[in-house]
């Protein structure tokens, strides 16, 4: 029997298989997408990680600048230049800076452990994150960057996946609805005589090949799927445009706060070289005894906060190209 109309070059035969094909496709993209979020999660603990690292730095260079004011209040105690309480005031910004030291210090190998037990390498234990935390990301013009995301995003890439599925399966409750149209061909053999001898017995080939046509009638339960899969394939697509316009509008959000945070990251250079003017000149002031010593750790606090503030921004400037980077699908290809 070879099918002229229904099942017509084997379609509902292989219908099962393609249907299935779909789902393989449907979960390859999803499993992309999962692996690219565990990245884009890891990639922020790392940053994390680089900020304290900076962080120890910062407040390692600050404690030595502690450590140097209070030997040279010391000697100028011994001089009788200054008051006991300046000497004071010098052993409590050490005792902050070391403080701090450790809080960060804590923070640090609390993070270490972590990153150690979530990618299984005891070897992290005893490295420290190299990155440069300052450096600024190139990216795309906005209009190209949402042109990409909008024909290549894997969200939209796995609804297109089901409206296919969807439309191959309508395929196969149309198809069943086809009048069934086949051309069938017989062949027999007709023994003419059983009680002949073998010299005179006479077969009869008969060869038959004839149309078969069948008109399905009232098949409700496939025009009721036909109408269920189109109900799926309007509400696939409302959900295809609201994904589409999501994702445009995020990865605008994205670009606009990268674009200004590279403004911030200038002035929190702009503050970084005010603030060590200003230490310099009140520690001008304090060895020719015209200035305090509460304005010149006064004034090493304000630098040391100026470098963590900028360190604290770089971060969330970067966790924002993760973000971005993600969304284009840029993490895990």
């Amino acid at each position: 029997m070879h099918p002229l109309l229904k099942n017509r070059n084997g379609f509902l035969d292989r219908l099962p298989f393609d249907l299935k094909q779909f789902d393989v496709d449907f979960s390859r993209v999803q499993a992309q997408e999962n692996q690219e979020d565990f990245l884009a999660s890891v990639a922020g603990k790392f940053l994390d990680g680089v900020l304290l690292t900076e962080q120890k730095k910062i407040i390692q260079d600050r404690l030595r600048l502690s450590e140097e004011e209070l030997s040279r209040t010391k000697n100028k105690r011994e001089a009788n230049l200054v008051d006991e309480v300046d000497v004071i005031r010098a052993e409590d910004a050490v005792r902050i800076a070391k403080q701090n030291q450790m809080l960060v210090e804590s923070q640090w190998k609390g993070l270490q452990t972590e990153l150690a037990v979530l990618s299984q390498n005891s070897e992290l234990y005893s490295v420290s994150p190299e990155f440069n935390l300052y450096e600024l990301e190139k990216l795309v013009p906005l209009e190209i960057a949402m042109s990409q995301v909008k024909k290549k995003s894997r969200q939209i890439n796995t609804l297109n996946v089901r409206l296919g599925q969807l439309e191959q399966l309508r395929r196969g409750f149309e198809e069943t609805l086809e009048p069934d149209l086949a051309l069938v061909g017989q062949f027999n053999t007709k023994n003419l005589d059983e009680g002949l001898g073998n010299s005179s017995k006479m077969d009869k080939a008969d060869a038959v090949v004839r149309l078969q046509f069948s008109l399905p009638l009232g098949n409700r339960t496939a025009r009721s799927e036909i109408t269920k899969t189109d109900l799926q394939t309007r509400q696939l697509n409302d959900q295809l445009e609201e994904v589409t316009l999501t994702l445009a509008s995020t990865l605008a959000n994205l670009y606009i706060q990268i674009q200004e945070f590279e403004k911030v990251l200038d002035l929190n250079v702009e503050q970084i070289r005010s603030a060590k003017e200003k230490t310099q000149e009140e520690l001008k002031l304090s060895d020719q005894g015209r200035g305090e010593l509460t304005f010149v750790i006064q004034s090493q606090d304000s630098e040391q906060n100026a470098k963590l503030t900028y360190a604290q921004n770089a971060l969330t400037y970067h966790k924002l190209n993760i973000g971005y980077r993600a969304l284009m699908d840029e993490l895990y290809n």
